[in-house]
This record gives C-alpha cells, structure tokens and sequence, in this order.
C-alpha cells in the first residue's frame, strides 16, 4: 500500500514532463519546430514552399535554379560561402513558414508575393543568428545575403 501511495506522485510528474515534451515538440507550442533537412541539389518542397538547397561546384550554375525567386546565401566577412545553415523563413505575421537546414551555401525559394523575414544561423558554429527581411521580385532572382563576419 505504501508502495502505491508513492509511486502516484512520480506518475503525476511523468506524465506532467510528457505532456510538456509533447507541447515542446509541437509547432502551436514552441517557438520554432524542428528544422527539415534539405537534400543538396534536389528540389524539395516544405510545407507548400518550393525550395532547394544548392550552390556547390558546377551545379549552382543550372538553368533549374533560376526558377527560384529568391536565393538565400551564407557567407563570412571575407564573402567566402559556408555551409551547413538552419534557415527559418517567417511571413509579415511573423508565422513560420520553413525551417530548414543545408548543407550547401545558398538556399533557393519559390514564395508568393509578399512581405517575409529569413533568419540565418550557422550550425556548430558560435555565430550570432543573421536576420533579413525581404519580397520576392516579380521577375528575375533577388539574393538575400546574411553574412556571419564572426565565423
């Protein structure tokens, strides 16, 4: 009897410490969901956004990307480019659209027009988190550079 009496209150905290891991783990509940990782060079699609992330070698220079209205690029003070970026696209509500990680140096989106805010933050590295906002052109490609002059 004793034995049940105080295995309650640990069933109580557990299921209390799910619950909250649940909510974490939720888009409505946190801040900022898990970041999908994109595929290098491979047109992907993330909740309804085209994207793509590329930039390296000879492939960065295929017609296929020029489809993209904007280009997010990663680069330090030397405007040399890095990889491995978690990129968090949000709407002029500040709603999440795409939170994304690539292991190449540009991200590419296919995005209606409107008003959005990118921010940029370079994985394993202590580099402070870039932010732009930014409008898809209604022609050609804009390039949004978030560069990390601390990395």
């Amino acid at each position: 009897m004793t034995r049940t009496n105080e295995t309650r209150p640990m069933i109580g905290r557990l299921a209390a410490i799910a619950a909250g891991t649940m909510l974490l783990a939720s888009p409505a509940g946190s801040a900022t969901t898990a970041a999908a990782v994109l595929p290098v060079d491979s047109p992907t699609v993330v909740n309804d956004v085209a994207l793509a992330c590329t930039g390296i070698g000879q492939t960065r220079d295929e017609a296929r990307w020029r489809d993209y209205g904007v280009r997010v690029e990663f680069s330090n003070a030397r405007n040399e480019y890095l990889t491995g970026a978690a990129v968090v696209v949000r709407d002029a509500a500040g709603r999440e659209l795409i939170n994304v990680s690539c292991d190449a140096p540009w991200v590419l989106l296919r995005l209606p027009p409107g008003a959005y805010r990118v921010e940029g933050r370079l994985l394993e590295s202590a580099a402070k988190p870039r932010t732009a906002p930014f409008s898809p052109p209604a022609s050609g490609q804009l390039r949004v550079v978030l560069q990390f002059p601390d990395a």
